[in-house]
């Protein structure tokens, strides 16, 4: 279909071209000085077809090539006697039209490619400010606007919105006691364990500072954020990160701050909440989540 659409543009652009070959056929015939203007208006629609079809070699060189051999065959007809000055000027026009495709191609090619190449950059820095460079997830940044941005959403849709607020247990002492190394490995597959976790494409987990983590719930009620919250700490307690140095567990645990957007609540408000719920968890022991009533 694609081909049969081209042939018919091939045959489209002889016929063009013939339709106007029989108008300037019919001039020739007038007065000697019509003959400098017959070919300049050659030469302009010779170039017009060569510009507006120069991505496409072959549709460029089927509409110009006979207009370049008619004009010649005028300037022979007019004038037998000076054939060096019409042969010349068809192998110039041929040569430049040819090689000013190529260029002009050449050219059209390199923008392209260096537009695509600065969109992809543009998208990878994007994606750079946006994400942690250790654990892969959204940084700070990034949650900040999607928090606020779920918030608006819950306003308008009186949808429920949860936000659940945790931090590792004893980190520093993780840190101190196997090393820093050590606790970038900790921090990457924790964070593993709570993207296999969380798994709606909405949800967002976040990396908050430090060794704390965020996890938004948009359109999750306190109950289900509350099974999200366990979910994790049974895939965390699955997944058996020896810790060294904690006072709850051979393994490495969290405590959580399970907090559910109210009607009016600033992001702030919400995100003190959480942590409030999320200090709760310490106080009573780690290795668990409190949530607000």
């Amino acid at each position: 279909m694609k081909q049969l659409k081209l042939n018919q543009f091939y045959i489209f652009l002889l016929l063009f071209d013939f339709s106007w070959l029989l108008v300037f056929w019919g001039l020739r015939d007038g007065m000697d000085e019509s003959l400098v203007a017959i070919e300049a208006m050659f030469d302009i629609l010779i170039l017009t077809w060569a510009i507006a079809l120069f991505p496409d070699r072959k549709a460029m060189l089927i509409a110009t090539v006979p207009l370049m051999v008619s004009v010649c065959a005028i300037r022979l007809n007019a004038y037998p006697q000076s054939p060096l000055f019409p042969i010349t000027k068809l192998l110039c026009f041929v040569a430049i039209v040819s090689t000013g495709q190529k260029i002009m191609a050449s050219w059209f090619i390199k923008a392209v490619s260096r537009d695509v190449e600065k969109k992809k950059l543009v998208l990878q820095f994007r994606r750079l400010a946006l994400i942690d460079g250790l654990t892969q997830l959204s940084n700070r940044r990034q949650f900040d606007t999607i928090l606020d941005q779920e918030i608006r959403a819950a306003e308008r849709n009186h949808n429920p919105l949860s936000l659940i607020m945790m931090d590792i247990d004893f980190f520093k002492r993780f840190n101190d006691s196997a090393g820093h190394s050590a606790g970038d490995e900790c921090l990457i597959a924790v964070a593993q364990v709570l993207t296999e976790t969380v798994k709606r494409p909405r949800d967002l987990v976040s990396r908050y500072g430090g060794e704390e983590f965020v996890i938004v719930l948009p359109s999750t009620d306190l109950q289900g954020a509350a099974k999200i919250a366990e979910d994790v700490r049974n895939a965390l307690t699955s997944r058996a990160l020896p810790h060294p140095s904690s006072d709850v567990s051979p393994w490495v645990t969290m405590s959580q701050g399970v907090c559910l957007w109210q009607e009016g609540m600033s992001p702030e408000a919400l995100i003190i909440a959480a942590d409030e719920q999320l200090y709760r968890a310490k106080q009573a022991g780690r290795d668990q989540f409190k949530m607000n009533d």
